[in-house]
């Protein structure tokens, strides 16, 4: 962490977003300064100096690029960070257009690194993080490999032991591997620990998400980096491991890019430097449905017989509820450390909570779990009182029927029932508006409007 503490502007319409994101970056030790609109933050920048502005992209009264155009218009060596629930390449083109940081909100993890990482030198970053684990390339040396690669795959079920073996398996065996497996159950930690474990652990490992490879520069930095004569410079090319992840998702122009690079690993000798030689190993991971798309003529079916590999299979946490509590005992010992906490322990009554819930975001939902847990908490113990809604419903008979006998709580009305409803979608998605507007099925201004009506009633 820096020793300067930073002032950050944060602007966002969503409060509870706002609010969360400020409680974190105090906790970094800096000092956060929340404007709910764009308007409201060039008031405060016109009265304020700032080394940091956080913006979201979608607000009602002026959007994050027009607000970033006009800050930077009166603190020309402001560092911005346009944060969105909306990746697209022409979002991504207009950020880098202003010299700003781009991140999107399902991938908040790699922000408070950059927060951290922070000088005052008005370096630029841009980073393209499309899943909440996936590191960019100039994130990927950054990883400490560890002097036990194994010992962070954690848990003692029989699923996990089979996992760990088979892992150190196909470290040895150096060829493709394709890792199937849920969202957040560790996907790009497994490969990441075959690299770790082979012998290319000294070499270069980086992790792309097939999702952004349309017309995006990272692909073309994977294209440049196994396919050296067409740089500037002769040299040697990537070697390394790979990860191709959500491959499933890969465009088809991608798709026939890559196929040519797989079906021509080596070029000709009169075509390539002299010093070429190229040493990678493809790892690929899937959240499912890539054979039915290649079923479908959506994915080159060549191309999936090239890069299928061995397989890999990720447990879902519900299949492995036994390990919840020694996850619960790790994340919490790092979290402590990393915010500077005393949080003793987790009570009984939250991993019974733990041991109802259905974990749709697997293990990296329970780690958001514990860390929002740890920051309410300060100290002292874990209790029910410092879980979302979500968690506490899943295991609470009377909550899930409130006009039981038992309960006595008066039945809810229905506005009273999609205010909670909304309220989950939310928390489920960690905030991201885009994507809760589409898990109810309704627009973003619609959501937009009953968040509103859910504000003014909660005051």
């Amino acid at each position: 962490m820096t020793d300067n503490k930073k002032h950050i502007l944060l602007v966002d319409d969503e409060e509870r977003l706002l609010n969360s994101m400020a409680q974190r970056i105090s906790l970094l030790g800096h000092d956060p300064v929340k404007a709910t609109s764009g308007i409201r933050a060039l008031e405060l920048a016109k009265t304020a100096r700032f080394d940091l502005a956080i913006v979201d992209l979608k607000m009602p009264d002026m959007d994050g690029l027009v607000t970033i155009t006009k800050l930077k218009e009166l603190d020309p060596d402001l560092r911005t960070v346009l944060l969105t629930g909306y990746g697209s390449d022409k979002t991504r083109q207009a950020t880098e257009a202003l010299g700003a940081m781009y991140f999107e909100k399902d991938a908040m993890g790699g922000l408070w690194d950059v927060i951290r990482q922070s000088g005052g030198e008005g370096n630029v970053f841009v980073i393209h993080s499309p899943s909440s684990d996936t590191l960019t390339p100039l994130d990927s040396e950054k990883i400490d490999a560890g002097n036990q690669p194994l010992a962070r795959i954690i848990g003692e079920t029989p699923e996990m032991q089979r996992l760990r073996k088979n892992i150190h398996r196909l470290a040895e065996l150096d060829c493709p591997v394709i890792i199937h497996g849920e969202t957040g159950t560790g996907k790009e930690l497994a490969a990441r620990t075959i690299h770790r474990l082979s012998h290319r652990k000294d070499q270069r490992f980086l992790a792309f998400d097939c999702g952004c490879f349309s017309s995006d520069f990272r692909f073309k930095e994977l294209v440049a980096s196994l396919n050296p004569w067409i740089k500037d410079d002769a040299g040697t090319a990537f070697a390394g491991t790979i990860l191709l992840d959500h491959i499933e998702n890969m465009p088809a122009q991608a798709q026939t890019d890559m196929l040519s690079i797989l079906e021509h690993p080596h070029p000709a000798p009169d075509k390539a430097p002299p010093s070429f030689s190229m040493d990678v190993r493809f790892i690929v991971a899937t959240q499912g449905g890539l054979d039915k798309k290649v079923d479908q003529g959506r994915f080159n079916r060549t191309l999936f017989q090239r890069i299928r590999g061995i397989s890999l299979e990720m447990p879902a946490l519900r299949d492995r509820k036994e390990d919840i509590p020694m996850l619960c005992r790790y994340f919490l010992d790092r979290i402590n450390k990393e915010f500077g906490k005393n949080v003793t322990g987790i009570s009984d009554a939250v991993l019974a909570a733990f041991d109802a819930y259905s974990f749709p975001g697997n293990v990296r939902e329970l780690h958001h779990i514990i860390e929002r847990a740890v920051i309410l908490a300060q100290k002292g113990m874990i209790d029910t009182g410092h879980l979302p809604g979500r968690v506490i419903r899943s295991g609470d008979p009377d909550v899930l029927n409130p006009d039981s006998p038992q309960s006595g709580q008066p039945f809810y009305t229905l506005q009273e029932m999609e205010h909670q409803h909304i309220l989950r979608a939310l928390e489920t998605t960690e905030g991201n508006k885009s994507r809760a507007a589409e898990i109810l099925g309704i627009s973003r201004a619609a959501l937009w409007r009953k968040l509103r009506i859910i504000s003014e009633k909660e005051v």
